[in-house]
């Protein structure tokens, strides 16, 4: 039978590519710049662990600017490597980008640029610019797309906070309800609903960020709860993000949150060859478990 066949999704994240392959990206890390991300992109979508996925997922940060020239080599690739019709995709805060500063009191002329220019760039790949979007796949798995970027931001101190908003949130739920008998629900998008706090990382072992850098990256708490609570009540077993740039997977109230690394940033180069992460995630026939692989491949 049809859903009785193994079902293999590619998670990729922050790609941050720009219109031309030698430009670099912002960082943080001014004296060690990040270069290389298109070239890198072009090998990732041909490997593979790529070229087996049923279905690929892109959790934000597909580019590095925003702009529609590094949207069109983004789409142009995915062409080529005959990706198009496997491809699901939601926006990151670079993809709605302000490095600068807007004027405060024209927050609602912002807010419609920056959706209008983030809706014509996924329109070039056929991707729905309504959110949340939803996917099935085989009767068996569906899919959540969210928006999650802070659109309307006023600086690039703002910019990569995150945001929901009520109104997707309840149509979030009104989809759940209305696909509550698929045996296996993902939910994708670009921020961390779980970025971890000082009691919990201690607890963990993990490094932590400073304050303001968590309120920079975060969705706000009630917004963020309310997320969690739905998927809980609703029986979502994956939340898959990007945005903090770190391999991460965790079980929090039952809920596997998965976040990927920038696939186009190398963890390590041995003998003139740079290793990349990405996840993949598995279903085998009938079961509702997701298995999830941190992949590492060398390019």
């Amino acid at each position: 039978m049809e859903n009785e066949k193994q079902l293999v999704i590619a998670h990729l994240s922050d790609l941050h590519l720009t219109a031309l392959d030698h430009q670099r990206r912002h960082n943080a890390k001014f004296f060690t710049p990040i270069k290389g991300m298109n070239e890198a992109f072009r090998n990732i979508i041909k490997s593979q662990p790529i070229r087996d996925a049923n279905l690929i997922i892109v959790t934000g940060d597909v580019t590095d600017r925003g702009d529609i020239e590094s949207w069109e080599f983004f789409w142009k690739e995915i062409k080529a490597a005959g990706l198009s019709d496997r491809i699901m995709v939601v926006p990151g805060n670079h993809d709605v980008c302000c490095l600068g500063a807007r004027m405060p009191f024209k927050k609602k002329t912002h807010r419609q640029r920056d959706l209008e220019k983030v809706n014509n760039a996924l329109q070039i790949g056929n991707q729905s610019t309504q959110f949340p979007w939803v996917r099935e796949y085989d009767k068996r798995v569906v899919i959540f797309g969210l928006n999650s970027t802070n659109l309307g931001n006023i600086s690039f101190l703002s910019n990569a906070i995150g945001r929901i908003g009520q109104d997707q949130l309840l149509s979030f739920a009104e989809q759940l309800y209305k696909h509550r008998g698929a045996a296996v629900k993902i939910v994708v998008l670009h921020h961390s609903p779980n970025i971890t706090e000082k009691t919990a990382g201690e607890k963990r072992g993990r490094k932590l960020m400073g304050r303001l850098v968590l309120t920079g990256r975060r969705i706000p708490n009630r917004q963020q709860r309310a997320l969690l609570l739905l998927c809980l009540s609703h029986g979502v077993q994956v939340i898959a993000h990007g945005h903090v740039h770190k391999a991460e997977d965790r079980i929090v109230n039952g809920i596997r949150i998965v976040g990927a690394p920038s696939t186009t940033q190398p963890i390590s180069r041995t003998n003139r060859r740079n290793t990349y992460q990405f996840y993949t995630y598995t279903i085998h026939g009938r079961d509702t478990r997701v298995n999830t692989k941190l992949e590492k491949i060398q390019i």
